[in-house]
């Protein structure tokens, strides 16, 4: 998908995160879970400018 922000094209990037549910508990008779990321490294983009600045 090609995005457009105050005139400066760049593509959208959905990382795939691997979930397992979790159940926590039950509440009013139906059963309530939780959807919990296997493994948690995210890759943060470089080259980000707030106001001029870089973000790191």
């Amino acid at each position: 998908m090609s995005l457009k922000y105050r005139g400066v094209d760049y593509e959208a990037t959905n990382p795939q995160v691997a979930v397992s549910e979790e159940v926590i508990g039950r509440y009013r008779g139906a059963q309530v879970s939780r959807h919990v990321p296997k493994q948690v490294k995210v890759q943060h983009p470089q080259g980000l400018k707030y106001r001029g600045a870089v973000v790191r």
